[in-house]
């Protein structure tokens, strides 16, 4: 490799650090105040993919600068941790069975109507049998579609509900076989998107589950082809490039204060805690790290491989979680494969300690 070359990848190598060094930093500033950074944790997977080619690179023809990007990818393995595990934990034992589900109002994927992929899903859920079903996104315009109270009757393993709407087209419910002692909202102005908690009795002890639903990007799946193009040479494109940096970078600052909210519900809690939902955003963000803080994420504990929940078109990227307390180990995390949405379910089972 000529020097000239060497002194260009060397640029090029150092560029790839720093914005990954600074994607690292992004998971603690506030998007509301310096927004620039949310970017660089959204492309944290392709700064690291980028290191990773430079180490191969060094390795066949400058070996000692490959520790430049080695250095720098191992400073930040948790978070790389965050992206893919390389081995699961499982049990046989008996614990709480927790799914999280955001179910596109049940549009489904190949579905002629809502009812038919309602009832789909109702199926994947009474099959799974699970303790705590949190739902996102699920319609209730009218009772035919989706029955709150006939999903209890529906499903073996549930007796409870807790379910808040924010219109006829938006709404959360949370499902339980636990009795409930006490419900609550969080509900923010001028928006559709909102937050529930759920007291549940169990085995004596209160736990409290959060259902939370955040900001979404709201932007057209279409807009996305513009990614597959073989160049941008048009004003046309341009404009929808800067329509959809503009459409993420509100979502990113409206998202920084539904999460403060939501936070600091969660330390005024005195119980354990459970937090399910679709946080419209990747596990290198504000978002995520905010609510992490303190707890463990059952993909990271008892997880394998990539956890991509988000199935529609770019970005795809694991936006769903379950969160717990301490007081809990998580066991069996699986990525169902059930299509009848743009999103996966997740699962886990939490064992109290």
């Amino acid at each position: 490799m000529k020097k000239a070359t060497i002194y260009l990848f060397l640029i090029l190598n150092i560029l790839a650090i720093a914005a990954l060094l600074f994607s690292y930093l992004s998971v603690f500033i506030p998007p509301d105040k310096f927004w620039v950074s949310s970017f660089f944790g959204l492309a944290f997977p392709f700064f690291v993919a980028a290191n990773i080619l430079f180490i191969a690179i060094w390795s066949f023809f400058k070996p000692k600068f490959l520790f430049l990007s080695l250095v720098a990818v191992m400073v930040g393995w948790g978070f790389v941790n965050r992206y893919f595990q390389f081995s699961g934990k499982n049990t046989e034992d008996e614990g709480i069975k927790v799914i999280s589900y955001n179910v596109q109002n049940f549009h489904g994927k190949k579905e002629a109507n809502q009812k038919a992929s309602a009832n789909k899903i109702l199926e994947f859920l009474d099959e799974k049998n699970a303790n705590i079903i949190c739902l996102q996104d699920i319609t209730l315009r009218k009772k035919h579609i989706f029955n709150i109270a006939g999903v209890v009757n529906r499903l073996k393993s549930i007796n409870h509900y807790h379910y808040a709407s924010n219109g006829a087209t938006f709404g959360l419910a949370t499902f339980t076989s636990y009795p409930i002692i006490k419900m609550g909202e969080i509900r923010y102005q001028n928006l559709p998107n909102m937050a529930i908690f759920t007291d549940v009795l169990i085995d004596g002890d209160t736990v409290r589950i959060f259902n939370v639903h955040l900001q979404s990007f709201h932007i057209d799946p279409r807009k996305y082809d513009i990614i597959d193009s073989p160049g941008i040479n048009e004003r046309k494109d341009i404009e929808e490039i800067r329509e959809i940096g503009g459409k993420l970078k509100k979502a990113f600052k409206i998202r920084a204060g539904q999460v403060r909210e939501i936070r600091k519900l969660i330390d005024e809690t005195p119980y354990p805690v459970i937090i399910c939902g679709d946080f419209n955003d990747t596990p290198v963000s504000y978002t995520y790290q905010l609510l992490r803080g303190g707890f463990k994420d059952s993909f990271v504990e008892s997880g394998k491989g990539f956890g991509r929940t988000y199935i529609g078109k770019l970005p795809s990227y694991r936006i769903d979680n379950i969160l717990y307390s301490e007081a809990f180990e998580s066991y069996n995390f699986n990525l169902e494969n059930v299509r009848l949405s743009d999103h996966l379910p997740v699962s886990c089972l939490l064992i109290k300690k």
